[in-house]
């Protein structure tokens, strides 16, 4: 009976910890007016009250960022992706790239790389994504850790042989942006 009750106490606690982080909890400590009475010309008086609320939470841990939304669903995006690739549409290809991908590249080193993949077509299916988390983008022995990233499951087909890939992909401005190896970082 006693693990039942601590079990709901917990989950009240959490619950209530949620619910102050989600409505933005005010962490400023109050205070009241400070008020000054003047006597003669020689002496003032003054006196301030403060009081401050400490909160105490107990062994839960919960990171929160700003994740980006996207506005479109992978399947959508996956779309798009796949048709550039199909069209050879360089345009939308480095519209979508991740801007981490021309912080470590370079624009120029980008357009290059990009203009020269397009059109190799990208025969494949979207089978799953995962939920939204940290990622490392690893290239170059260069390591970049992206928040607000999702692996996509890809089912691709190359020269002839079917081959499960896991691509990553980010929200950004509400659409989602690819990840790739451009050359040499600059």
């Amino acid at each position: 009976m006693l693990a039942k009750i601590l079990m709901a106490l917990g989950v009240v606690l959490v619950a209530a910890g949620v619910v102050i982080l989600a409505t933005g909890g005010d962490d400023t400590p109050t205070s009241s007016p400070t008020s000054t009475t003047s006597t003669p010309p020689s002496s003032t008086t003054s006196s301030s009250t403060t009081t401050s609320t400490t909160t105490t939470s107990t062994t839960t841990t919960t990171t929160t960022s700003t994740v980006p939304v996207a506005a479109e669903s992978p399947a959508e995006f996956f779309a798009v992706f796949q048709g550039a690739f199909d069209r050879a549409d360089s345009d939308v290809l480095i519209e979508r790239l991740n801007p981490a991908v021309v912080d470590r590249y370079g624009a120029s080193q980008c357009q290059a790389y990009v203009e020269s993949v397009a059109g190799e077509g990208l025969e494949g299916t979207l089978l799953s994504t995962s939920e939204v988390d940290s990622w490392d983008y690893t290239t170059d022995d260069l390591t970049t850790t992206v928040a607000g990233v999702i692996a996509a499951e890809l089912e691709r087909t190359i020269n002839g042989q079917t081959l499960p890939q896991t691509t990553h992909w980010q929200a950004v401005d509400g659409r989602y942006t690819w990840f790739t190896d451009c050359g040499s970082p600059a």
